[in-house]
Parts: C-alpha cells; sequence; structure tokens
C-alpha cells in the first residue's frame, strides 16, 4: 500500500497571503485538503495531512510528518501571492526533476488546475531553497494554486464548485501517481417514497416510480 502525506499550507496564527478582500490562504487549502480527504477515501492508500483544522506548524514540523510517516509522496498545497496584482496563473515546485513518475504527476497537475480557473499554466519549476522540498526524504512538491493578490482568483477561490473541482483533479491526478484502482463500497443506501394506510396508494406510487425507471421498487409492510 502507498503511502502519502499531503500538507496543507500556514493556518493558526499564520493566514498565509491575504487577499485584496481579506481571504486567507490558510482557508483556502484547508477547505481543498477536507474536500480532498473525503475524496481519497475508498483508495488503497495511507494518507496523512499536516492539518485538517485551522492549526499552526512550522516548516520543519511539516517534513518531519513526512518523514516519520516514511511517506512515498508528499504533496504541499498553496495559493500564491504577487506585488503585480494582475498576475494569475498556477505553479508546481519540485526540489529536482530526477523522479520521471513525480515529474508526470506535476505537469499534470499543473495543467488540469490551470484549465479550472482558466489561467496561465505557469509549469513546474525547482528550487532547492523551499523547506518542506529540502527536508523532506521522499518526492515531493509544491503546488500553488492561481494567485490570491488577484481579485478575480481570490473570487474564483472562494467558489465552492472551485475549491472541489480542485480537489478532484488532485485526486486524480494521484490516482494517477500511486497507479490506484477504487475499492469497491457494500454500502447500500435506500430511498423511501412514502407510506400509505390503502395498500392501493402503495401499489398506485410502485407503478408509478417503475414508470420512471425505478424498476427495483417495492413495498415494504410494517406490522
Amino acid at each position: 500500500m502507498g503511502k502519502l502525506v499531503i500538507d496543507l499550507g500556514h493556518g493558526g496564527h499564520d493566514p498565509g497571503a491575504i487577499g485584496p478582500n481579506k481571504t486567507h490562504e490558510a482557508d483556502v487549502v484547508l477547505a481543498i485538503g477536507k474536500e480532498l480527504n473525503e475524496l481519497l477515501k475508498g483508495y488503497d492508500l495511507e494518507v496523512k495531512f499536516t492539518r485538517l483544522s485551522d492549526v499552526y506548524l512550522s516548516l520543519s514540523e511539516r517534513a518531519k510528518i513526512a518523514n516519520d510517516f516514511k511517506a512515498d509522496y508528499f504533496l504541499s498545497i498553496h495559493i500564491n501571492s504577487a506585488t503585480d496584482s494582475s498576475v494569475r496563473g498556477v505553479e508546481v515546485w519540485q526540489y529536482s526533476n530526477k523522479n520521471d513518475k513525480l515529474n508526470k504527476f506535476s505537469n499534470g497537475l499543473c495543467e488540469d488546475v490551470a484549465n479550472i480557473f482558466n489561467a496561465r499554466n505557469r509549469g513546474v519549476k525547482q528550487s532547492q531553497k523551499l523547506s518542506v522540498l529540502k527536508n523532506t526524504n521522499m518526492p515531493a512538491a509544491l503546488i500553488e494554486v492561481d494567485f490570491i493578490s488577484n481579485v478575480n482568483a481570490e473570487r474564483d477561490l472562494n467558489v465552492s464548485s472551485n475549491i472541489k473541482a480542485v480537489a478532484l483533479v488532485i485526486r486524480d491526478n494521484l490516482i494517477d501517481l500511486f497507479g490506484l484502482e477504487a475499492v469497491a463500497s457494500d454500502v447500500l443506501y435506500k430511498v423511501c417514497i412514502g407510506a400509505f394506510k390503502d395498500k392501493n396508494n402503495a401499489i398506485n406510487q410502485v407503478k408509478l416510480a417503475k414508470d420512471k425507471g425505478f424498476i427495483d421498487t417495492y413495498i415494504i409492510q410494517n406490522s
């Protein structure tokens, strides 16, 4: 079973970058992380998040979590910022480009997230200075999801459907990275249409449901 650590940047007393309308980077990445946590359930993958609440962790603590967990890969999620408020786009940072699987993951992720926001794909870049990339023992990537300093990007980052879409494409690219298949669920959910004293009314309701295509509809008699 593969092992993954997902790091959600900033948190607690550290809001990260702040948008023109006071949106905090820490809150946006936390929202993405919570969606991603749900989306990754049911896969043959051990996942650890550095945080899933509004708490502060130092950069060294984040790297230590990944190293102690002996993760196969590490992904850190951030939102970018720039002094030029016109700048938009998505970029992914790696410590090096020596891991072909990580390179493919980062390129795919960058492209997919950029498409969500119809923003520039700024590509995969390298840095030996970013702490969580430098101090983790496994292949690591850090994604910057658009620029919160741009008022339009900030608006887009506050749309829940966009947050879900970002989490979904991260999940999909992680599936490819780890070669995962969904684990089938045995859970079934039953839908009750109504309860009737007159059995004929119940029969008519079943007929209506079946006419609508719900061919498995049936009556349960409560004693």
